[in-house]
């Protein structure tokens, strides 16, 4: 024990401070690109390219016996479909296409560590637009639910602060799942490479990396799709009418 005590306070942590903080590719004062925006074009550009092959191949040739690739496909669509068809109602159309969208990429900008990149979600930047185009459906589908009834929902300043802080914490929660999730993997590697065992730097890593990883990106991916389904659906819950009390006439003298 007094050795691996040794061993553990003999390691440098100061590497993984470098790699809490995205490093610039590009910085010309005006315009800096980071790795994590590099990983975030990679992930987009991956996800039209499958985009693409499925549209021509497995949507295309559409079977009504179903090939192995078309119920994986079926059950993801019908999933996200479902979920909006629940919650936002006659806005599925719209939200449930944004939340598989959004799902994908996190997701997909997540599983892009297992390849030796930053993850794409793991700059606060993605975070914010990600939380940004959330709350611009927020306030779109719940204005034009509820029309000119919405904006007595704005008279309250509490109201105001609370849908504020919205995009705020979509982004911070995000961000910081992602990114503890990047810490405990680097801390994992550091440590194996401090401690040196004879198998135990070959298998962990190799084992506890790609299962983590798979449940980090699949967790994350759902909450973020619930959330925005549960805030736009708050946003579109009819506001309720006032009932106009009725005035009870006096009784005349002559009736009394």
């Amino acid at each position: 024990m007094a050795g691996l005590s040794s061993q553990l306070l003999a390691i440098n942590f100061d590497e993984l401070a470098e790699k809490i903080f995205p490093s610039n590719v590009v910085d010309n004062g005006w315009l800096v690109i980071n790795d994590s925006v590099i990983s975030g074009f990679i992930v987009v550009a991956v996800l039209l390219i499958v985009a693409l092959i499925l549209r021509l191949t497995i949507i295309r040739h559409w079977k009504t016996t179903p090939t192995g690739g078309q119920m994986f496909l079926e059950t993801i669509v019908t999933f996200f479909d479902k979920s909006a068809d629940d919650m936002t109602e006659e806005y599925s159309g719209l939200m449930g296409p944004y939340t598989l969208g959004a799902a994908a990429y996190i997701c997909c900008g997540v599983l892009i560590e297992l390849f030796g990149l930053r993850p794409a979600i793991a700059d606060v930047g993605a975070c914010v637009a990600l939380a940004l185009c959330t709350f611009i459906f927020i306030h779109t589908l719940g204005f034009m639910k509820n029309k000119h009834r919405r904006l007595k929902h704005y008279l309250n300043p509490i109201n105001i602060i609370t849908d504020l802080a919205v995009p705020v914490s979509m982004t911070f929660r995000l961000f910081g799942s992602i990114l503890s999730g990047m810490v405990i993997m680097d801390l994992i590697y550091i440590i194996v490479e401090g401690i040196w065992y004879t198998v135990l730097p070959v298998f962990l890593p190799a084992i506890v990396t790609p299962l983590f990883t798979l449940f980090h990106a699949f967790i994350q991916s759902y909450v973020f799709a619930s959330l925005s389904l549960t805030f736009v659906s708050e946003a579109i819950e009819p506001v309720p009418k006032r009932e106009k009390r009725k005035r009870k006439k006096k009784e005349s003298p002559a009736e009394a």
